[in-house]
C-alpha cells in the first residue's frame, strides 16, 4: 500500500477517532486554542482594530479571539462605535446560522464515521505487524503468545480479521485477555476469502499470516479459499508471503502441498492431536512437556551458527553450553533431531537449541561429570499392552495408526461408544495394523454402570476422545467427556487399577476442570496447534523441528525412569545425565520430579533446559525426559 500523506492523515484521523470521547475533547480544545494563537497573531501583526481604536495588542488579541471561538467575540470584550456594533452583531447573527448548519453537518459525518469504526472497515497502514485471519477460540491462545513473541519491538502490532463485529471482537479480547491486548490488536471486520476485506489488513507488509480454523462442517474448505485469496491476489506482492494454516482432513493433505507452494506451512491438526494422544497415553506429563516447549513463556527452539563448533561432533556439543541445549542439527534444508552422536558439525550448519531466548545460549564454567554416578542399563523391553478407546471421532482411524506406530506387537485396543457400530470398519482397518489387534463394544461411554462393565483393571492405557457430533455444541461435547473423565477415574480409584489416561479437549478453557479430577489427566487439545501456530509464525523452521518431533520414524520425547541413567538418592548434576543419555543414543532435556507431579504452579514437576550445574536428587519415580528413537 502506498502510504501518502493523505493516507497517513486519514489512517490517524481513523485512529483518533476510535480512542473515543475524552480524546476527541482534549484534541478539539486543543485545537481551538492553537486557532485562538494563530488568529491573534495575525491581528497583531496585521494591526487591525474596530473602529478606529487602537490596534491590538497579543493579550487582547488573544482575548477576543477566544471569545470569538466560543461565540461570544463578535459582540464583547471592547468598546466601539454603533456601527461597528451593529455590524459585527450581524456578523455574529450569520456566524450563528453558518455554524449550526456546519455542526449538523459535521455531526452526521462523526456519526458515519463512527460507525464505519465500529464496522472496523478501515484500512490500516501498519508495517511488519502480524496478520491474524479468522475469528474462534484460537484467539485467546494465539494472540498472548504474539504478544509476547513481538514484546520488545516497536511496533509489534496484530491485526485481527474477523467475521464479527468490531466492537464485539475488541469487548471479548478485553474481558478474555486483558485491556492491555488492545494497545496490540487492531480489529477489523470482514470475511478472509473477501479480496475487499483482506486488503483492509495490509498482507504486502505483515510479517506473518495466521489463518485460523474457522468452526463449520467444512473448515478446510474456507481455508484453502483463504489461502488462494490471498497468494493469487493481483495486487500481492512479489515476494513470497509467510502462511501458517491448519487442515483437519486426512485427505487434503495432498491438496495442501498444490496450493500455496512454498508459501505455506501446513500444520495438520488432526494428525498432530492423534499423535499427541498416542504418545502421551502411556506417558504422564508429555503433554506438559510440549506446552512448556510451544509456550513463549518458557523456553523455545532456536536455530544457531556457532563458528566455535565446526569440525566437532554433535556428542561434543551437548555439553558444550551452560545456559542453552543442544537438541539436532540444521544441514541444508535438513533438520534432524538427536542426530548421530558422531555427526560432525560442517561450515553452514546450523545447531537446535532450547533455551529462554535468541541470546540465551551462552557458555561458562563447566562442572565435572561423574562418571561414577552413571548407570548404564538399557531400557527393558515392552510387552504387549491394552489400550481402551473412549468415544469415537473422525480422528479415531489416525488414532489407531499412531498407536500402532508406538506399541508393541500383539497389543489390543478395545474401541467403545454408542454413536456408532465400527465392527465392519474396524475389520477393514485391522487387516494392515500389524502390531493392534482391535475390539468393538456399543455402550454409553456416560452411564457408570456400563462403564463399570467393561472392566477398567484389564486395561493399561485408557483415552477419552471427544467425539464429533455436529448436533452438539463444543461445551456439551467437552461437558460429556468431563463426565466420563470423572467416572473413569473413580472407578479406577475403587478397583486399584493402575491406569495412564489421556484426555481430549476441545476448548481450552475447560482443560482446568479437567484437571481437578486428577493432575496425570493429561490433556491434548487444539491450544497446543494455536501454540505451534505462534510459534512458527515467529521462525517457520520450527516447523520441521515439530514434524520430527511427532513422526514415529524420528527421534520422539520420551520419559524414562531416572534410574536407567543416573544413580537415585545421589545428587547428579545435568552434565551427567547428558552423558549418561548420549551413550544410550539419546539427547537428554529435562527431568519430571514426582514429588512434584501435582503442582499445577511447578508444571507438575517438568524441569526443560534446567541448569547444568544444579545437583538433583533423584529418586525411583523421577524421570528423565529424552529425545531417543525408542
Amino acid at each position: 500500500m502506498k502510504k501518502s500523506w493523505g493516507n497517513r492523515l486519514r489512517y490517524y484521523f481513523d485512529y483518533l477517532f476510535s480512542l473515543g470521547p475524552g480524546v476527541l475533547i482534549a484534541a478539539l480544545a486543543l485545537f481551538t486554542v492553537a486557532l485562538s494563537v494563530i488568529t491573534a497573531l495575525i491581528l497583531v501583526v496585521s494591526r487591525l482594530s474596530p473602529g478606529g481604536e487602537p490596534p491590538f495588542d497579543l493579550i487582547e488579541g488573544l482575548w477576543f479571539t477566544f471569545l470569538g471561538n466560543l461565540g461570544e467575540g463578535s459582540v464583547a470584550g471592547r468598546e466601539s462605535v454603533w456601527t461597528f456594533r451593529f455590524i459585527t452583531l450581524g456578523l455574529t447573527l450569520a456566524s450563528i446560522f453558518i455554524v449550526s448548519n456546519l455542526i449538523g453537518i459535521i455531526s452526521n459525518a462523526i456519526t458515519q464515521k463512527i460507525e464505519n469504526l465500529r464496522r472496523g472497515k478501515s484500512s490500516v497502514i501498519e508495517s511488519d505487524h502480524i496478520v491474524v485471519l479468522g475469528w474462534s477460540e484460537q484467539v485467546f491462545t494465539i494472540i498472548p503468545q504474539l504478544m509476547n513473541a513481538q514484546n520488545g519491538k516497536k511496533s509489534g502490532k496484530i491485526v485481527l480479521l474477523g467475521d464479527q463485529d468490531k466492537v464485539e471482537m475488541e469487548d471479548q479480547i478485553r474481558n478474555r485477555i486483558g485491556a492491555e491486548a488492545l494497545r496490540k490488536v487492531v480489529c477489523r471486520s470482514g470475511s478472509p476469502i473477501e479480496l475487499s476485506d483482506l486488503e483492509l489488513t495490509n498482507l504486502n507488509e505483515a510479517s506473518g499470516i495466521l489463518i485460523l480454523t474457522p468452526e463449520g462442517d467444512n473448515p478446510d474448505a474456507e481455508v484453502v479459499k483463504t489461502v488462494l485469496a490471498i497468494t493469487k491476489n493481483q495486487k500481492r506482492k512479489i515476494h513470497p508471503y509467510k502462511i501458517i494454516a491448519t487442515l483437519k482432513e486426512k485427505q487434503n493433505r495432498e491438496l495442501a502441498k498444490i496450493v500455496g507452494e512454498g508459501e505455506v506451512e501446513w500444520i495438520f491438526s488432526g494428525q498432530v492431536i492423534a499423535r499427541l494422544l498416542a504418545q502421551s497415553c502411556n506417558q504422564p506429563g508429555l503433554s506438559v512437556v510440549y506446552s512448556e516447549l510451544l509456550d513463549f513463556t518458557g523456553d523455545e527452539i532456536y536455530f544457531i551458527e556457532d563458528p566455535d563448533l565446526i569440525g566437532r561432533t554433535y556428542r561434543e556439543a551437548l555439553s558444550t553450553f551452560q545456559k542453552g541445549l543442544v537438541i539436532g542439527l540444521q544441514k541444508g534444508m535438513n533438520v534432524t533431531l538427536n542426530p548421530a552422536m558422531d555427526s560432525v558439525i560442517r561450515p553452514g550448519d546450523q545447531i537446535v537449541v532450547i533455551a529462554s531466548d535468541e541470546g540465551g545460549v551462552k557458555r561458562g564454567e563447566r562442572s565435572a561429570i561423574r562418571d561414577e554416578w552413571i548407570v548404564a542399563d538399557k531400557s527393558p523391553l515392552r510387552g504387549s499392552e491394552s489400550v481402551l478407546i473412549l468415544g469415537w471421532s473422525e480422528r479415531g482411524n489416525e488414532l489407531l495408526w499412531e498407536l500402532n506406530h508406538y506399541f508393541p506387537a500383539k497389543s489390543k485396543v478395545c474401541i467403545v461408544t454408542d454413536k456408532f457400530d465400527l465392527r465392519r470398519e474396524l475389520e477393514e482397518i485391522e487387516a494392515d495394523l500389524k502390531n493392534l489387534r482391535l475390539s468393538f463394544e456399543r455402550k454409553s461411554i456416560l452411564d457408570r454402570n456400563e462403564l463399570e462393565m467393561l472392566k477398567l483393571q484389564k486395561y493399561d492405557h485408557v483415552i477419552l476422545l471427544s467425539n464429533d457430533d455436529h448436533t452438539l455444541s463444543i461445551q456439551q461435547i467437552d461437558s460429556n467427556t468431563l463426565f466420563t473423565l470423572l467416572h473413569v477415574r473413580n472407578i479406577a480409584e475403587k478397583t486399584q487399577a493402575k491406569l495412564s489416561i489421556a484426555t481430549e479437549i476441545i476448548d481450552s478453557r475447560n482443560s482446568r476442570l479437567a484437571e481437578v479430577a486428577k493432575a496425570d489427566d493429561f490433556i491434548v487439545s487444539d491450544r497446543l496447534i494455536s501454540l505451534m501456530m505462534a510459534q512458527i509464525v515467529a521462525d517457520r523452521r520450527r516447523n520441521a523441528v515439530y514434524e520430527d518431533l511427532f513422526n514415529p520414524q524420528g527421534s520422539e520425547i520420551y520419559l524414562k525412569p531416572a534410574c536407567q541413567y543416573v544413580k537415585t538418592g545421589v545428587g547428579v548434576n545435568f552434565y551427567t545425565i547428558l552423558e549418561s543419555a548420549a551413550r544410550k543414543g539419546e539427547t537428554a532435556i529435562g527431568y519430571r520430579l514426582s514429588s512434584l507431579a501435582e503442582d499445577a504452579k511447578r508444571s507438575f514437576g517438568v524441569v526443560i533446559n534446567p541448569d547444568k550445574r544444579e545437583e538433583v536428587v533423584f529418586t525411583e519415580n523421577d524421570k528423565i525426559i529424552v529425545l531417543a528413537e525408542n
